[in-house]
């Protein structure tokens, strides 16, 4: 999976492989032309802004999931300290 967002983000942030729509002319055709360039990139934006919405969602929910364990992690040291505590407080009574 680790390599699917290598490639992913290597493919969207790369501006060398994108090709610029440049207007060329005044003329119908170079006009429609350019037009054309500049939906097709629109488009390709869009697919690229759902795939990277797509792997923000899968990164959060495992983030989630990750803070989840810490903080049941968390309580079980607390709940071991205090019983080490009270132990010790019962050793000192």
């Amino acid at each position: 999976m680790k390599i699917f967002y290598v490639l992913f983000f290597i493919l969207v942030s790369s501006p060398s492989m994108s090709h610029e729509c440049v207007l060329q002319g005044t003329s119908a055709k170079e006009i429609t032309i350019y037009n054309s360039c500049k939906a097709d990139k629109s488009k390709i934006k869009s697919s690229n802004k759902d795939l990277n919405n797509m792997l923000l969602k899968k990164q959060l929910k495992k983030l989630k999931r990750e803070n989840n364990n810490l903080k049941n992690q968390l309580l079980d040291l607390k709940i071991r300290l205090s019983n080490i505590l009270n132990r010790i407080n019962s050793y000192i009574d």
